[in-house]
């Protein structure tokens, strides 16, 4: 469980007046849109985002419910890549911009940009629709998308995912919801700020017992942080406000703290690329250089890539994020595969562990108590203390694959089990 803060103050007004004719006019109550429905609505893809490409070359598994409550705002789409003879594929899942405001633009993100590119490097994408800020209030956009990756590894045999590597990309909107997976991947569940509470991990769907857990994030244009305003846009309009029920910054601090991906930033987060443009003039340049910071401050891997162009998905780096995904992807893989081959000599044929219904102990003859790690298949530490022959209670593990890593003074072992 991360750091509970006791108060921090945002400013989250993200979205600078003078971009308004850039997303269409009328209001934000969504009664001068046409937020989108089917993919045929407005296109919030922005400068140089334009679905053109090749993306109907793919196949395609749509609107698949991930909740199971039939609601637009739960539906998602999965294109494949060509057949390459290979049984799983790894995923990036991408989230449209809207300004929070649709629950049906899956159809427009970005397909022709960020999809080609994907499934052009063999990625399974995924495009899922979440709820808008009038169907629910904030956290539910984050419970949304947290459900799509449980989704995905609750389903990943009959979809041919490889979950050992699930990174998740966004543009505007979508990139303040995806950078908020990104360092929210180790929130458990309730998040304080203050006088405020949060469920950020939510409990949708029927894959609650699966992780939402993600391996990397690329943020297009998103407006994470809003704390500085300092890019000569000092008009504002805030969207924000109506997703935390209306209160603006400076009457409901704390609930603006939850709602910014900056506020948990710690060095656990997930390696993150950030682009943006110095001609965006919707959400200023300034707030992804600030995340890029911050992030990096904290230890964070992150590499920035700063463009003159507007706000939109910038096409020309789409083959910089197959790049990062893919680095990051390969380093996991390598890592994973030292660890399993470390076994330390000092714990060799002293430490062994048994299984007896949900107990997991040590049933060496003269093994000591030792300290563990209980670790899953994505390296997420699920517990840890010492492992003795009276040993752990695992029955709140779904079935699956897990390590434990048992602590030496100088070395440590690492045994794969299946429960």
């Amino acid at each position: 469980m991360k750091r509970q803060l006791l108060t921090i103050a945002l400013a989250l007004s993200c979205f600078s007046f003078n971009g308004f004719a850039q997303w269409g006019g009328g209001g934000w109550g969504g009664g001068g849109f046409d937020w989108g429905g089917g993919g045929g609505g407005f296109n919030f893809g922005g400068e140089g985002s334009g679905n053109s490409g090749n993306i109907g070359d793919y196949q395609k598994k749509g609107d698949i419910d991930y909740v199971g409550d039939n609601h637009i705002g739960h539906k998602l789409d999965v294109y494949f890549p060509k057949d390459d003879g290979k049984a799983t594929h790894p995923v990036i899942i991408h989230i449209y911009g809207s300004a929070w405001g649709s629950n049906n633009s899956k159809g427009s993100a970005d397909l022709g940009t960020v999809g080609t590119a994907a499934l052009g490097a063999g990625y399974i994408f995924v495009t899922p629709n979440h709820r808008t800020y009038q169907d629910a209030q904030y956290p539910a956009q984050i419970n949304d998308i947290k459900a799509v990756v449980r989704y995905l590894r609750g389903n990943a045999q009959e979809l041919g995912i490889d979950t050992s590597f699930i990174a998740i990309s966004g543009f505007s909107s979508g990139g303040h919801l995806a950078s908020l997976m990104g360092t929210t991947r180790n929130v458990e569940k309730d998040y304080t700020v203050g006088s405020a509470t949060m469920d950020i991990e939510g409990n949708l769907g029927k894959y609650t017992n699966e992780s939402s857990w993600v391996d990397a994030v690329c943020d297009w244009s998103g407006p994470v942080d809003c704390r500085k305003k300092s890019c000569g846009n000092p008009i504002q309009m805030a969207p924000e406000n109506d997703m935390v029920g209306g209160c603006n910054d400076q009457q409901c601090p704390d609930k603006h703290a939850l709602l910014a991906a900056n506020t948990f930033i710690d060095p656990t987060d997930a390696p993150t690329m950030v682009a943006h443009g110095s001609a965006d003039n919707i959400v200023p340049q300034c707030e992804g250089k600030i995340f890029y910071d911050d992030l990096k401050a904290a230890g964070v891997d992150c590499e920035y890539y700063p463009h003159s162009g507007g706000h939109g998905v910038e096409g020309s780096l789409t083959g910089d994020m197959i790049k990062f995904f893919n680095r990051i992807k390969e380093a996991k893989a390598a890592a994973r595969a030292e660890e399993e081959t470390n076994v330390a000599s000092v714990f060799s044929n002293k430490q062994n562990i048994c299984i007896d219904g949900n107990r997991l102990y040590l049933c060496s003859e003269g093994a000591e108590a030792t300290d563990f790690e209980l670790i899953d298949m994505f390296g997420k530490i699920l517990s840890n203390g010492q492992l003795d022959a009276n040993g752990i209670n695992i029955s709140g593990l779904s079935n699956g694959i897990y390590f434990i890593r048992l602590l030496g003074n100088e070395n440590t072992k690492l045994i794969k089990f299946i429960k």
